[in-house]
């Protein structure tokens, strides 16, 4: 067996179980809104007739009317269209029949009971169901490529060709086939059997015109500015321009309308379940600027401004506001004693309400693009209510009787509906019922398509909706059994989470007795560092002071030590003076040359003078001749060279008195200088303290983020276990699902049958 034949099941549980929790979740009121998303005939060449859901009827084909699910379709000999429903394709060719079997916000499914059909799957399906079901198989897009469909009723055949992509074929008894890219295969029957009889028909001008659309998609100029889920945006490259606004961003201008031309003017009000009255514009480009975005006047003309989507766009039936009709209890006085009804565009920023029953869920996802603009979202004033010409307005007995041309329209003047009450719903009561034609939105009635092709596409179309309603049923029992395995999964989540509630209390009540632990260790710590601190300063002032006491006492010391030795200096040269001086007069004149030069020679010890004295003493032992008068001389001389001896003494002493000053200076710059490297010691003793308060605090900081990011790695694996124990739950609760539910012969989630 085909191993992706053993997922398939797994696959279509899986998205039963998210369809059914979707259900779940949802209020009642969220069930009532309708789809956000619609089909449309893009393009068509030669006669393409449509059949609307609920009418037997066929009528020429409106590009403008939104297709929706049960409406069929048909293209005539030598006739070819494009249907786009999102940003998938799906091309037929000539003498092709299809019906809209279901049509959401999930689920495309096709039935094609006739002709060839090409797909163009854009886009990751993510969520979604893309299915063709034919007389013979069911097929099942599974992701973005390439797909040929051709039935044959004649010869009982489908082909199916994988161009790009993969898809999986469904045949009787739960039979699967997976076919992946450059595969084809031609079945007969109701079962997977490969067809070995002659191929069915093919049109290779069919693929080239399949390729031309493609090119012309791809080259397409507004899909720059519009996401490609937007249906009609192709049609805006041929009838319009894009502009940048510095308000609304990136805008487009239609060509080709006069001066007073308005948005919503010329086309009808057509009845469409379940949005009720929906605008069907005239204009070939008026489907996407009239089903998406706001209108805005800029200066003299009017541009579409489509809005920021970052999601997939909400179709809406008609992004307007009215006036007259009875809302709000107001009417519009025209003439003939009749009444009037009047619309207009809602201008950017401006909320829209639908006029039937829809959630707020729905409602934000409906505005979202237009709300999201640089504007104010404000529906105090509705900007272009007060635009000339704005407002169309036509006889109330006229609405929703078919085409507004210029003969329906009615002037008002502009002061008659500026206080005018507005609502968002169309004031004009639904019909109800009647053929398409009534409901109008449609061509000319047309030649239906051959009877037994009718009578295949009603019986597929019943089988169709046998399907459906068994799927509902399936549905409605796997979302009771999701029910009770939601509660009760519920229900060990919150225990789960009560118990990791209570152990990331615990964790982070542990985690804050830590810090504050570690805050009141690091405050202790600053007070221990500033303490020491605080000590060494004084240690070291009073070391400073010691230092400072002891050198002022050794200065003081060597002061008086210098002072004293100088006074034993001149003492002891004045008593050698008075002892030379005796012995020179006490000594006879022979003896005074010896004397004289004793004293010359002790002189010369003492001072630079003594040479004096000796050279004096040579000269005066020289004239030994003369006798008194000589020595009279001589001991002049004598005296007077003590005198000198006594002046140089007392400079020596005075230049010692100096140099012990400048000693004494000098000792107190060396005191200043000693006393500002310790200060330089102490700040860069305090500056490294610091640092190493920096260092620890960076290493507490470290450690603290280290602590964060263990703890976010202990919350991150906690997390993941929770969830792998949920996903485990799910996997249990979906496996009992599938035992408990499964019938003989038949496999749980295998999607329906044709």
């Amino acid at each position: 067996m085909n191993p992706r034949n053993s997922l398939l099941p797994r696959r279509a549980a899986g998205w039963l179980l998210g369809l059914s929790m979707l259900f779940v979740g949802l209020n009642a009121a969220a069930q009532q809104d309708p789809p956000g998303r619609v089909g449309r005939l893009n393009f068509q060449q030669g006669t393409v007739s449509v059949s609307p859901a609920g009418d037997d009827n066929w009528y020429r084909a409106d590009p403008n009317r939104p297709l929706i699910a049960g409406d069929r379709l048909w293209t005539d000999r030598s006739s070819r269209a494009e249907i786009y429903v999102g940003s998938t394709a799906v091309r037929l060719d000539e003498q092709t029949a299809v019906t809209l079997s279901e049509l959401d916000d999930q689920t495309l499914r096709i039935t094609a009971t006739q002709g060839d059909l090409q797909m163009r799957v854009r886009d990751e399906l993510a969520g979604q169901r893309i299915e063709v079901g034919t007389a013979n198989l069911a097929a099942v897009i599974e992701g973005p490529g390439d797909y040929r469909i051709d039935t044959d009723p004649g010869a009982g055949t489908t082909r199916v060709a994988v161009a790009a992509g993969s898809v999986m074929l469904f045949g009787e008894n739960g039979e699967s086939m997976p076919l992946d890219a450059h595969q084809q295969l031609t079945v007969s029957g109701r079962n997977l059997a490969a067809d070995n009889g002659a191929p069915p028909r093919g049109s290779g001008d069919f693929d080239r015109w399949v390729a031309e659309r493609d090119r012309l998609d791809d080259q397409s100029v507004s899909a720059r500015y519009v996401p490609r889920d937007m249906l009609g945006y192709q049609q805006l490259d041929a009838y319009g321009d894009w502009q940048s606004d510095p308000t609304y961003g990136d805008v487009w201008y239609p060509r080709g309308v006069d001066a007073s031309w308005a948005p919503y003017q010329y086309g009808q009000w057509v009845e469409i379940a379940p949005w009720g009255w929906t605008w069907v514009d005239a204009a070939p480009w008026g489907f996407a600027p009239m089903h998406y975005g706001r209108w805005a006047r800029i200066g003299t003309r009017w541009c579409w401004v489509p809005g920021r989507h970052h999601a997939r766009p909400v179709y809406a039936p008609a992004l307007v506001g009215f006036v007259g009709g009875g809302v709000a209890g107001a009417n519009i006085a025209i003439s003939g004693g009749r009444q009037g009804v009047g619309w207009f565009p809602l201008a950017p920023g401006e909320a829209w309400r639908p006029g039937y029953r829809a959630s707020q869920r729905y409602v934000d996802a409906v505005n979202r693009a237009a709300l999201a603009s640089r504007v104010p979202a404000t529906n105090v004033a509705f900007a272009n209510r007060q635009m000339p010409g704005a407002v169309t307005v036509v006889p109330a007995d006229v609405f929703g009787r078919g085409p507004v041309g210029r003969r329906d329209l009615v002037q008002v003047p502009q002061d008659r509906l500026t206080g005018v009450p507005v609502g968002m719903g169309a004031p004009i009561p639904l019909r109800g019922g009647g053929s398409g034609e009534q409901r109008g939105g449609f061509g000319r009635p047309v030649a239906p398509p051959p009877a037994a092709i009718q009578a295949a596409q009603q019986h597929q179309f019943q089988q169709a909706l046998q399907a459906q309603q068994l799927q509902r049923q399936q549905t409605e029992m796997q979302q009771r059994a999701a029910a009770q395995a939601m509660q009760a999964q519920t229900q060990q989540m919150q225990q789960a989470q009560r118990q990791q509630l209570e152990t990331q209390q615990r964790a982070a009540a542990q985690a804050v007795q830590a810090q504050q632990l570690q805050q009141a260790q690091r405050q202790q710590q600053e007070a221990q560092q500033r303490a020491a601190a605080q000590a060494l300063q004084a240690q070291q002032a009073q070391q400073v002071q010691q230092a400072q006491r002891a050198q002022a006492e050794a200065q003081q010391r060597a002061a008086a030590q210098a002072v004293q030795a100088q006074r034993q200096q001149q003492e002891a040269q004045q008593r050698a003076a008075a002892q030379a001086l005796q012995a020179q007069q006490a000594q006879q004149v022979q003896q005074a040359q010896r004397v004289q030069a004793e004293a010359q020679e002790r002189a010369a010890q003492a001072m630079q003078a003594q040479r004096q004295q000796q050279e004096a003493q040579q000269r005066a032992a020289a004239q030994a001749a003369q006798a008194q008068q000589a020595q009279q001389l001589q001991l002049q001389r004598q005296q007077m060279e003590a005198q000198q001896m006594q002046q140089a003494q007392r400079q020596q002493q005075e230049a010692q008195r100096q140099q012990m000053e400048a000693q004494q200076r000098a000792a107190a710059q060396a005191m200043q200088a000693q006393q500002q490297r310790q200060q330089m010691e102490m700040q860069q003793r305090a500056a490294q303290a610091q640092a190493q308060q920096m260092q620890q605090l960076q290493q507490q900081q470290q450690q603290q983020q280290q602590q964060q990011a263990a703890m976010r790695a202990q919350q991150q694996q906690a997390q993941q276990m929770l969830q792998a124990q949920q996903q485990q739950a799910m996997r249990q609760a979906q496996e009992a699902r599938q035992r408990g539910m499964g019938r003989p012969g038949q496999e749980q989630g295998q999607p329906d049958r044709p």
